[in-house]
C-alpha cells in the first residue's frame, strides 16, 4: 500500500487502528506489518500502542489532544487525579504525565505524545465526569474527564492512608471557587468509603473558608 493512500484516508481523523488499514490495502499482513514499522522509523506514522496509530504532524490536519488520546487508548476511561487537577486549575503543579481512571484494570502506555497511566476503580465508582473539548480543537476531539469534585475524591481514594488535614493542606489545593460543596458530598457519600467521607470532611474544614 502506498503512504499517500493512508494520508488520503486519515489525515483528519485523530487516528486509526490496524483494522481499518487492513480494509484499504490489498497487502498480505506481513508486508503490511513491514510497512508501517517502516513508516514509523521514517516519523511518518506513530504507534501509540499496539495496532493504534496516529499521522506524523506533517500529515494530519489536526492534532489530537493528549486528553483526547487518553480516552482512546484505553477504553472505557476517563481524564482525572492530577492531570484534571491542573486541567482545572486545583493544582499549582504541571504535570506531565495524564492519569485517567478506568474501571479495568490498570495499565501504562509510553510513546511520542507521552506517558499515559491508567488508575483502576470498581465499576460502581466510575463515574462523576463529563465530556468537554478545547476550544482550539476541532468539534470532533472531546474528551471524557472527571468533574472538579470527582477528581479530587479518585486522589484521595486511589492514594492510600489516611488524608489528615496536614497532608491535604500539603497537596495545595487552589481556585477552590469553582467546586461546588454539595456535590462534593454528595459524591463522597457515594464513594462508599469511610476512609473518603472522613477526607471530605476535612477537606471542606481546610478549604471552605478560604
Amino acid at each position: 500500500m502506498k503512504f499517500e493512500k493512508l494520508v488520503e484516508k486519515f489525515s483528519e481523523a485523530p487516528f486509526f487502528e490496524l483494522e481499518e488499514i487492513r480494509e484499504i490495502s490489498t497487502d498480505s499482513g506481513s508486508q503490511l506489518n513491514n510497512q508501517l514499522s517502516q513508516w514509523t522509523k521514517q516519523d511518518k506514522i506513530l504507534r501509540l500502542r499496539r495496532r493504534k496509530y496516529l499521522l506524523g504532524s506533517q500529515y494530519r490536519k489536526f492534532t489530537p489532544s493528549n486528553y483526547y488520546i487518553s480516552n482512546y487508548l484505553y477504553r472505557p476511561s476517563y481524564v482525572s487525579l492530577e492531570t484534571a487537577l491542573q486541567y482545572y486549575d486545583l493544582i499549582p503543579e504541571a504535570v506531565a504525565t495524564v492519569h485517567s481512571v478506568t474501571p479495568k484494570h490498570g495499565r501504562e502506555w509510553q510513546n511520542d505524545l507521552g506517558r499515559f497511566v491508567y488508575r483502576s476503580v470498581k465499576r460502581d465508582r466510575f463515574w462523576g465526569y463529563r465530556e468537554d473539548r478545547l476550544d482550539s480543537i476541532p468539534s470532533q476531539n472531546r474528551f471524557f474527564i472527571a468533574r472538579p469534585e470527582k477528581a479530587i475524591l479518585d486522589l484521595i481514594y486511589l492514594n492510600n492512608g489516611e488524608w489528615t488535614k496536614a497532608r491535604l493542606r500539603e497537596a495545595r489545593f487552589q481556585s477552590l471557587e469553582i467546586l461546588d460543596y454539595e456535590i462534593l458530598q454528595k459524591f463522597a457519600n457515594k464513594f462508599d468509603s469511610p476512609r473518603v467521607e472522613r477526607a471530605t470532611k476535612r477537606f471542606v474544614e481546610v478549604y471552605k473558608k478560604e
